[in-house]
């Protein structure tokens, strides 16, 4: 039946029902939709005739297809008769059928959906068409009067169809609004604040958009959690004395979340859904943009609200095409603004990381003293560090052999690349093997995964071996060859692996001797005493010792939050007349110690744990009163002496003394137990 026809008339108003709000949303290839505001009880005819609210350009729609009208207390839906039929929820509508929240309505093959709110509908994916003939863009359109409808748009069509834009522009409106674009993604680029962003777009819809309010919101990370407080407003402009509004909360949630598109909306002057009230109580907004801004890898970075109130144009398609257009270069920057203060606040991190590292690598590289020899030594690193050249370094233990090594290498052109340290004395051959070149997985009992060796953690850089006169025959040999240049192969493997690394040796032995004792290879000596540095004991150093303890105490003063200011005169006396069996690694021992556990602001001679003069001697030489001693006592202080020297390597003092380590593990306890 025709509803309001003579034979039915219209209900008087005093019976008539008050017209609940609904709309009727519609999507067109999953890429934009319309959202048609059902306001009064005449509803909306569907159909092919340019005079239907919705017309449908398509053979398959009768010009006058279906209506949807509010009668007595709901909505409803009916068939006009139409050649092709209607249907709602897959079933035809033989006769006027209620509409639920929810429903989907087919014509000509083009899915509607029916929705009581819109923040519930609008974000919601509508049933594809199951129809024979799906519907095009091109055969469906909206035809609207000022009541109008609701726009949506997922991108525009100045930025990935342009000649689908063209259709509903003029080429001068369209190269106007182009150039605009292109400013804007030129300025937002140069600028490295977020609010400076903000300002730029808002000055760009300004100068574009007949608004009369207008508001920027941007989250603050990357990703929007669908609650609106989580999104605030960075920035706003109004044309007129009307101060902006936020939006409904409703709104804002539908468009902020994951599948949410830019949503134009007219003549919703009075729709809470759409707008908010003034300071008198008043819907005054006329029409409404409200568009997402995402990045490509569709992350919400913000949201732009654009009003008009009555008495000034309303929004139109074509404004809400520049105002997407303007979001999608937004959102981009947004991004690149984000990751852009992550880099900068990574970068930061890594160079005050760096600092650190330089400062304390300083520490480690930093050559004290002005002593002829110690002179002599940084002119032979200045030569021999930009060459390639192996390097040979000599001298007792702990007068910093490893500290030569060190500055060579960050000296050199390799200063980029690892510098490894390896103690040749501290592993067993097999092990040392292992170390040096790598192994295979199973290549020995433990070996349950694949190793690099040091030569190849080293690879571009340098590796320092230490006490490479400990090194046993066999890897002599296979050392030899690598650095020959030849290839190596892994523990148990047998792919070739090759490298560039310098080598630069350390030993506080006497190599030559060894080698004519067969202890060590002739040809091996020869190729690593290309350069050779000698570093001289502590006790030939002269006042050297006095600036090496200054430069220790500063350094711990640091460290331990300290005020020491220096040492008393006769601790200095002390200093220079003690031998230092071991060297600058026991003068920095000493000076810990002192720094540890003084309560005055100067260092004594009290608070210097010196070993006692009788054997303090240079290894070698008796004390005076050594006739005194027992010769159990003798060999006590030697092998601590020795012990002293190898730095409690027990493997390396067993060695020495010419003994086995269980026979030296024996007379340790002995000695402890007295």
């Amino acid at each position: 039946m025709e509803p309001n026809s003579p034979e039915n008339p219209p209900p008087s108003s005093q019976d008539k029902p008050e017209v609940q709000g609904a709309y009727l949303i519609l999507r067109s290839a999953g890429r934009w939709s319309d959202v048609f505001r059902l306001s009064s009880p005449q509803g909306a005819v569907l159909g092919r005739a340019s005079s239907n609210e919705i017309v449908i350009r398509t053979e398959q729609a009768s010009r006058q297809h279906a209506r949807v009208f509010w009668s007595e207390d709901s909505w409803k839906i009916e068939d006009l008769s139409s050649r092709n039929g209607t249907l709602l929820n897959g079933k035809p509508v033989a006769s006027t059928m209620p509409l639920q929240d929810a429903d989907s309505i087919e014509v000509a093959g083009f899915a509607i959906t029916f929705a009581r709110r819109i923040d519930g509908g609008i974000g919601e994916s509508v049933r594809s068409s199951t129809g024979p003939s799906a519907a095009t863009d091109d055969q469906i359109t909206l035809e609207m009067d000022d009541r109008s409808i609701t726009d949506r748009r997922r991108h525009s069509s100045f930025l990935f169809d342009p000649a689908g834009f063209a259709k509903s522009a003029s080429d001068a409106e369209n190269g106007q609004s182009t150039r605009h674009l292109l400013q804007l993604a030129f300025s937002l680029a140069r600028c490295e604040q977020t609010e400076q962003a903000v300002d730029i777009v808002l000055d760009c819809l300004a100068a574009h958009v007949q608004l009369d309010t207008a508001g920027v919101y941007v989250c603050h990370s990357g990703k929007s959690r669908g609650k609106p407080q989580d999104i605030p407003l960075a920035g706003t402009r109004q044309s007129g004395s009307r101060s902006y509004r936020r939006p409904p909360e409703s709104l804002l949630t539908a468009v902020a979340t994951d599948q949410g598109e830019a949503v134009l909306a007219r003549n919703v002057m009075g729709d809470e859904q759409l707008a908010t009230e003034n300071s008198r109580g008043e819907l005054d907004a006329e029409s409404v943009v409200m568009a997402p801004a995402r990045d490509q890898r569709n992350q919400l970075r913000g949201v732009v609200h654009v009003t008009t109130t009555a008495g000034t144009p309303p929004l139109s398609a074509d404004d809400l095409e520049f105002i997407v257009a303007t979001c999608e270069i937004f959102g981009e920057s947004l991004c690149n603004l984000s990751d852009r203060k992550r880099l900068n606040r990574s970068l930061r991190k890594s160079q005050k990381q760096i600092k650190e590292l330089q400062d304390r690598l300083g520490d480690k590289v930093t050559i004290v003293g002005k002593s002829n020899s110690i002179g002599e030594i940084v002119e032979q690193i200045g030569m021999a560090a930009p060459t390639n050249a192996t390097v040979l370094v000599r001298g007792e233990s702990g007068v910093g052999k490893e500290l030569v090594a060190a500055a060579l290498h960050h000296a050199s052109e390799r200063s980029d690349e690892p510098l490894i340290c390896l103690n040749c004395a501290a592993l067993s051959p097999t092990l040392l093997e292992s170390e040096l070149f790598g192994h295979e997985k199973g290549a020995f009992t433990g070996a349950t995964e694949r190793k690099r060796g040091k030569f190849e953690a080293a690879n571009g850089g340098t590796l320092m071996l230490d006490e490479i006169g400990e090194m046993s025959p066999e890897v002599q040999a296979k050392f030899l060859r690598v650095l020959e240049g030849h290839a190596f192969e892994r523990v148990g493997g047998h792919e070739p692996i090759k490298v560039d690394v310098r080598v630069v040796a350390a030993t506080n032995r006497d190599l030559q001797s060894m080698v004519r004792e067969g202890k060590f290879r002739q040809d091996l000596y020869y190729r690593l005493h290309v350069v050779e540095i000698l570093v001289p004991p502590l006790r030939e150093r002269g006042k050297d010792c006095l600036q090496l303890a200054e430069y220790f105490l500063a350094q711990f003063n640091q460290e331990m939050g300290r005020r020491i200011e220096g040492f008393s005169d006769d601790a200095k006396k002390t200093l220079l007349e003690y031998s230092w069996p071991g060297n600058i690694r026991e003068l920095k021992n000493v000076v810990e110690r002192a720094v540890v556990l003084n309560t005055k602001n100067h260092i004594d001679v009290s608070d210097l744990a010196l070993t006692p003069a009788s054997e303090a001697q240079t290894p070698g030489s008796p004390s005076a009163d050594a006739v005194e001693m027992t010769l159990a006592a003798l060999e006590q202080i030697h092998i601590e002496r020795v012990l002293r020297h190898t730095d409690g390597n027990k493997s390396r003092a067993s060695a020495i003394l010419g003994i086995e380590r269980s026979t030296l593990d024996r007379k340790l306890k002995r000695f402890a137990a007295k």
